[in-house]
């Protein structure tokens, strides 16, 4: 489900939207890109969405749905509390368990990523008419560094109408593990809409290229960093919206810590 995966770092404002909310139509539009890529909203426009908590909630969570391979299940969305979060690394190992005895988890990336706090949360699958078919659960774990940089590790078991084929800048194979990696460009405008995409730009984001959201004050432009991989029937990606210097090279050796992890 990773081309449906939210950037975590604004885990925190979906927390606290809670549960239930729904995106009218045309904001559905604007977050097909986010769908399909796991590309988020910036953390840097917190305090502006908060003016605007009730769309931001409803953007993230159908950002929370992916791409589909067609079938019943025409959607998912998620249910997330800030009560289900936790901040002892200790007790996510128990987390992890509960969703796979093969999930793995580690505290700490490049000696300089550590943990801070873990939610587990539950993705319902809607069918066709905005029913309920069953629901999944989703691990994210939050990690920061003395910069104050974040990373969002986010785990959550394949589901068969699941896509996982995103395109990549650069794939790696770590052991039997391919490992993609991709900055995926963003662009954020005013959520009047008083700005428009230009008609490249539009192109650019139908064809999966490029993000095109709204909510913002102002236009942004951003990149979103993850790293991806499917092993053992989960699906795993560490991202961030934070802009560091952060190489492909260190996102591939994270990814490498948590599949070497025992």
């Amino acid at each position: 489900m990773d081309e449906m995966n939210l950037n975590r770092a604004v885990s925190e404002t979906l927390h606290a939207c809670g549960d239930g909310l729904k995106a009218p139509d045309k904001l559905k539009t604007r977050v097909d890109f986010a769908i399909r890529s796991g590309a988020p909203l910036p953390k840097s426009r917190m305090k502006t969405w908060k003016r605007n908590a009730i769309a931001l909630c409803a953007v993230l969570a159908v950002a929370v749905g992916g791409a589909f391979a067609g079938g019943k299940v025409v959607s998912w969305s998620t249910h997330s509390y800030i009560a289900n979060g936790w901040t002892d690394f200790d007790k996510t190992a128990s987390e992890a368990e509960a969703i796979s005895p093969d999930l793995k988890v580690v505290d700490s990336f490049l000696s300089e990523f550590t943990f801070v706090r873990g939610n587990r949360d539950s993705i319902d699958k809607v069918d066709e008419s905005g029913n309920k078919v069953e629901s999944f659960p989703l691990l994210t774990l939050r990690y920061k560094n003395d910069k104050d940089v974040s990373l969002d590790v986010s785990v959550e078991p394949v589901q068969p109408e699941g896509i996982y084929d995103d395109p990549f800048d650069e794939t790696r194979q770590i052991g039997d593990v391919t490992v993609g990696y991709r900055a995926i460009p963003q662009i954020f405008l005013p959520g009047d809409e008083s700005e428009k995409p230009t008609a490249e730009e539009q192109a650019k984001m139908d064809a999966g290229e490029i993000n095109i959201a709204y909510g913002t004050e102002t236009r942004e432009e951003r990149n979103y960093y993850r790293v991806h991989w499917v092993e053992n029937g989960l699906t795993y990606s560490i991202a961030t919206f934070d802009e560091s210097d952060l190489t492909a090279d260190d996102f591939f050796q994270m990814a490498e810590d948590l599949i070497t992890a025992k």
